[in-house]
């Protein structure tokens, strides 16, 4: 009788353990995100991807910065500006519109993004952005998948 008593214990203090383990390991969702619209030099979008993904979205996770996501337009829209050819879409996530600025300066400080961003932006033949857009956003209301964090 005392071994499954001890049995038992046991399994609530490992199942105790394990569920406070479970919510210190879940990441705090951003509390303020930055869309961001590019228009990618003509032809030179996959590029622009392609160093996202290479680089860039590496040197921002570095420095404590969510990329929540990067999408390629399916279809064109003229109102909105927005090329399926030249537009490149992404989204970033920070705690606070405060530690954006903190941890962008950061980023672009960065010997890394100097080299890999800034140098290449400069040269007018290995230019890949013609015009960025920012949109600062925060999340609004128990609807939205992303939950809404103080």
């Amino acid at each position: 009788m005392l071994k499954w008593k001890i049995t038992a214990l046991l399994g609530v203090a490992f199942g105790v353990a394990g569920i406070g383990w479970g919510y210190a390991q879940q990441a705090r969702t951003p509390g303020f995100y930055e869309l961001r619209i590019y228009t990618a030099q003509p032809g030179k979008r996959d590029a622009l991807a392609a160093r996202f993904a290479d680089r860039t979205a590496a040197i921002y996770a570095r420095h404590g910065i969510t990329n929540v996501g990067y999408w390629i337009p399916q279809q064109s829209d003229p109102e909105l500006g927005i090329s399926a050819e030249n537009t490149f879409i992404y989204i970033r996530g920070y705690p606070s519109k405060a530690e954006r600025d903190r941890r962008l300066n950061a980023a672009h400080d960065d010997p890394e993004f100097a080299e890999v961003v800034t140098r290449q932006e400069a040269n007018p033949k290995t230019k890949l952005i013609v015009k960025a857009h920012n949109i600062d956003m925060a999340p609004n209301g128990t609807y939205s998948a992303i939950a809404i964090t103080k």
